[in-house]
């Protein structure tokens, strides 16, 4: 039962991956005009800020910093406070097969927060110049594995905070008339933690749980008075509002105007 067993895809080209320069650089660096480049390559942030400049586009980097650039595209890079930064050159049809298979690409080149990487980098720049070919190659590898890790612990996350999402929402939805509604209720309904519930609606609707609560619950308000009600303490109840004076003023907030004005529009 302890036993782990992986079959590996085979792949033409397994070997194929053929770094070319691994480089230390400490110079200060001074951005006068985009470049392009015959090659690929990984660099890896030592210490410092700086800034990767492509078209349209300027990435500032710092110690820990994982960023790509491509053959044919331009860029240029410029130091700041103490830059220093690592990098490995590279071609080969097997790391286009790799940096596709980790989402590795132009659009996508740009990965913070790898600091766990520094001690391998590290250590490969000072290995005898006999095992260069060997040590580059072997760093190329474990930071694709580390980029491909983080890639996809972040849409595992994200799909299991999507789920959670369209669970907290659903109950939301079919209980917004009534008016003890609250992060707590939903809790103990959906058995997820209240600060849990608040940063993912949060995070997926880029508002709050009680402004999205105030929104449906007016929009359905709103129905209600298309519908012909006009007992402005009815409506308040029907849409969940305990307190009619707290229920207008939210409707105000949300249309700019009364529920009378609105009424009588």
């Amino acid at each position: 039962m302890n036993n782990i067993c992986h079959f590996i895809p085979y792949h033409q080209d397994l070997h194929s991956i053929h770094t070319i320069h691994f480089v230390f650089e400490t110079k200060p660096q001074k951005y006068r005009s985009l470049k392009t480049e015959a090659v690929f390559k990984m660099y890896y942030v030592y210490s410092g800020t700086g800034f990767l400049h492509t078209l349209g586009k300027v990435q500032p980097c710092c110690e820990g910093d994982i960023f790509f650039t491509f053959p044919g595209i331009p860029f240029e890079i410029e130091s700041k406070e103490n830059f220093t930064y690592l990098y490995i050159s590279f071609l080969g049809a097997r790391s286009n097969q790799i940096m596709e298979k980790t989402g590795i690409s132009k659009n996508n080149f740009y990965f913070p927060g790898c600091s766990e990487a520094a001690a391998f980098w590290e250590y490969g720049i000072h290995v005898n110049e006999q095992l260069t070919d060997i040590i580059s190659e072997s760093i190329l590898l474990y930071t694709f594995t580390l980029i491909g890790t983080k890639t996809l612990h972040e849409e595992q996350a994200a799909d299991k905070r999507s789920d959670a999402f369209l669970c907290i929402k659903k109950y939301i939805d079919e209980n917004l008339t009534n008016c003890r509604l609250s992060l707590k209720t939903i809790s103990d309904a959906v058995s997820y933690n209240p600060h849990y519930i608040s940063s993912v609606f949060k995070k997926e609707m880029s508002m709050g749980f009680t402004e999205y609560l105030n929104t449906v619950r007016i929009q359905y308000a709103c129905t209600l008075m298309k519908q012909g009600l006009t007992s402005v303490s009815d409506i308040a109840s029907l849409s969940g509002y305990k307190d009619p004076f707290y229920f207008s003023k939210v409707f105000k907030q949300k249309t700019g105007l009364s529920p009378r004005q609105y009424m009588s529009c």
